[in-house]
């Protein structure tokens, strides 16, 4: 790794992780910089400044109010540079396989040390995904539970319909027709065998995929 090229960020909206990672961070000695955000908006504005830059971003899955998989599409969009390592305390084997589907560069438990995020760092230069040795033994339970009901798209709208977004605003943030949104809709209630959208994100939360 060049030194002098790569920059490390650290996105986790509790201030005492956000504070003691990025030190940890640090301490590894192998970055330019380490910076650290708890805004969505800053951050998205530091990506979009630094377009040619290699960039590892550490960002946290459990935010307040909802989780960071949305913004692992975000962040490939502004910054085709961008490494995105999804840092978690989770421990359930669906909750995992739904983080997977949107393909972020390393996955790593929040209580990585030293040892682990540089075999993290390493993997990712040779070109590979990492796994840390924590979440890989409950990754290799996967095969034996359901599979996730929802492909990646539907997945996506199921997000923004958590957060409260109409028909439309969730057109608009996906970059698709209302008559599209529509008909995932209508799709997806019909795989989770409900009637009302209240029923689909209350199936969607009991399999923890929102």
């Amino acid at each position: 790794m060049k030194k002098n090229k790569t920059l490390a960020v650290v996105f986790d909206d509790h201030l005492l992780f956000l504070d003691s990672f990025s030190a940890l961070i640090e301490r590894l000695g192998i970055f330019s910089s380490v910076q650290a955000f708890n805004d969505e908006g800053l951050l998205n504005r530091f990506l979009i400044s630094h377009p040619k830059t290699s960039i590892y971003l550490f960002l946290d899955y459990y935010l307040k109010d909802k989780n960071s998989l949305l913004m692992i599409n975000e962040i490939k969009r502004l910054n085709r540079q961008a490494k995105v390592i999804v840092t978690s305390s989770v421990t359930n084997p669906t909750t995992i396989a739904n983080i997977l589907t949107y393909n972020p560069t390393g996955l790593i438990s929040k209580s990585s040390g030293f040892d682990t995020i540089l075999q993290c760092i390493n993997a990712i230069e040779r070109g590979e995904r990492y796994i840390c040795p924590v979440m890989e033994e409950i990754v290799a339970n996967i095969a034996h539970i359901s599979a996730i009901p929802f492909s990646n798209r539907e997945l996506e709208i199921l997000q923004y319909f958590a957060l409260g977004l109409s028909i439309a605003q969730t057109a608009e943030q996906s970059h698709l027709s209302k008559h599209t949104i529509v008909a995932h809709r209508r799709n997806m209630m019909a795989k989770a065998k409900v009637n009302s959208i209240t029923e689909l994100l209350a199936f969607a939360r009991s399999k923890e995929l929102i």
